[in-house]
């Protein structure tokens, strides 16, 4: 099997997405299976102007875009860290092998490689790569330079270093070997999510040399994307200026992109509407919803909101080695009593009910509003936990603890939601070292926070939170029938096969509740009408790269 993305369908989609976003532009042309992600279910529309621009709105060159963060980045290696503000800005510095397309967010298209090559059975991936890439430094980019990032990645201890992020996505990769110009990576398995995976920012490639010099990136910026580093200003911005050696000719269109470091949620917003910052983003600063109304109310003629899916979820943790939470009739007493519409309405009316999965797999929120836990009213929900509650031993309530993340008001609730079954529930506030710490060591009975998923495959949730071991399978969840179904799916190429065993799982899951969803958060981003040729998608890997931006004025 080939998958075509050449240089000259590369060049079409140069030239023509800001001015048409015509699908012919489209590069690489996949094979469906395997470099389209599932159609969204139940996902929140966008503006109307987020549609593709009209062929007389042709791009212009020229402009800083000015942009938001909430502190400074932890470090400026991407294969280190896994904060906001890190993403936010060195996305548009680092690249992968492939990207998600900035306007057709389910389709990967080349980034570092120009064209890639899928063995017949699925396991090996051979990718060709544009010619004359050069860091920002100069030197020219080898294959050697990304064999050596994907070596630190999948295995960061062997390099004296860690890879939140970049391991996991590549969890599925075998090796990487050099074929001559080309990188051949081969898999364990045939896996249907692994180019959505590398299409993340956090699959980012960096020089060989620097890594082996210094040992890591942190306060080096040698990439080879759009932008690279103008200056860094600790506790005042990250400034980038466009890349006039880009290896895509006529990108980027901005001269840069400065992000200014506002910590202050306020100021923030005050910097908006003043137009000194241009765009927010939905990690970093981005709009509450009480300020998107003020925007769509006031501001509507000058700035643009956009809701979308952020692949973000509001949890209820129990740890299932601990008692009475091993218990499931104490676990479905919760789930039932829990009022999810109410949990939005904390979150200031923002998000959507959903199951383990996010909008792209998850069953359709229509149908779990019918379901015990998700509907309303709450009557028989509530007498149901009360008799669940009894038989289980605890007719008159129990006492127990709930660790407390970022979201407060998310814990506030669930106490309260508690309190209706006799559930007393202590909130430990701790900071997020020591809750992690705890987590570890499965020292919590509760606890409520909020996980953002990359790309929104059932591999990255299954794999994560529910598989025997998974990394953030705090819960202990464990079943040896859902574990072969999750191996399974992930070597399942067929979409609609696949489809069916990852509903299989959902299923067994939900009846063994180990995780309570509360909802799926929706983020708001506003940006200037003078911002062109933008539009968020769901999550936020898949409009994060600002190459193709531009600004009318």
């Amino acid at each position: 099997m080939h998958t075509n993305g050449s240089l000259m369908n590369w060049l079409a989609f140069t030239l023509l997405l800001s001015a048409a976003c015509a699908p012919s532009a489209l590069a690489p042309k996949p094979a469906p299976a395997e470099v389209s992600r599932p159609a969204t279910s139940g996902a929140v529309a966008t503006t109307p102007a987020a549609t593709p621009k009209p062929a007389a709105e042709q791009p212009k060159y020229g402009g800083v875009l000015t942009r938001a963060i909430e502190r400074d980045p932890d470090s400026l290696d991407l294969q280190r860290e896994s904060g906001s503000p890190s993403s936010t800005t060195m996305f548009n510095v680092y690249q992968g092998l492939v990207r998600f397309h900035p306007i057709q967010h389910e389709k990967i298209m080349p980034e570092l490689a120009e064209s890639w090559d899928v063995s017949a059975d699925g396991k090996t991936y051979t990718f060709k790569f544009f010619k004359d890439i050069k860091w920002h430094d100069g030197k020219p980019l080898t294959v050697e330079d990304v064999k050596y990032s994907l070596d630190r990645m999948q295995n960061p201890k062997a390099f004296n270093t860690i890879s939140p992020r970049g391991q996991g996505l590549l969890a599925a990769m075998d090796k990487a070997e050099v074929a001559g110009d080309t990188i051949k990576i081969t898999t364990k398995y045939p896996s249907a999510s692994f180019l959505n995976n590398i299409a993340t920012g956090w699959v980012a490639i960096a020089p060989k040399a620097i890594l082996e010099a210094k040992g890591d990136m942190r306060r080096d910026t040698v990439g080879t994307g759009p932008f690279k580093m103008k200056q860094f200003n600790p506790n005042s911005s990250v400034e980038l200026e466009k890349n006039r050696n880009y290896h895509i000719k006529g990108l980027p269109y901005l001269d840069g992109i400065q992000f200014y470091t506002i910590k202050d949620a306020a100021t923030r917003f005050a910097a908006l509407r003043t137009g000194k910052i241009k765009m927010t983003f939905w990690t970093s600063g981005g709009l509450s919803p009480t300020e998107a109304e003020m925007v769509r109310r006031d501001m509507a003629d000058r700035i643009t909101v956009y809701d979308h899916d952020a692949l973000t979820r509001a949890t209820l943790t129990f740890n299932l080695k601990r008692s009475p939470w091993s218990d499931l009739r104490v676990r479905k007493a919760v789930d039932l009593a829990i009022d999810r519409q109410a949990a939005i309405k904390v979150n200031g009316g923002r998000g959507h009910i959903g199951s383990i999965y996010g909008p792209l797999w998850g069953i359709k929120e229509s149908d779990l509003a019918k379901l015990p836990g998700y509907r309303q009213p709450k009557d028989a929900d509530l007498a149901e936990a009360k008799r669940l509650m009894a038989q289980a031993g605890y007719p008159n309530g129990l006492k127990t603890t709930l660790l407390v993340g970022s979201k407060q008001e998310q814990a506030v609730l669930a106490k309260n939601e508690l309190a209706k079954i006799g559930i007393d529930a202590e909130l430990l506030m701790v900071d997020s070292p020591i809750r992690y710490d705890m987590m570890e060591r499965r020292a919590f009975d509760l606890d409520s926070f909020r996980w953002t998923d990359n790309t929104g495959d059932p591999d990255e949730t299954l794999f994560t939170f529910y598989y025997t071991g998974g990394s953030r399978n705090y819960a202990s969840f464990s079943n040896k029938e859902v574990d072969e179904l999750i191996d399974k799916q992930a070597r399942t190429m067929d979409p609609g096969a696949r489809r069916a065993i990852v509903d299989d799982i959902e299923k067994r899951i939900m009846e063994e509740l180990s995780i309570l969803i509360f909802f799926w958060d929706v983020a708001q981003t506003g940006a200037w009408n003078e911002v062109k040729n933008f539009r968020p998608g769901t999550g936020f890997h898949q409009w994060s790269k600002l190459d193709q931006v531009w600004l009318e004025k």
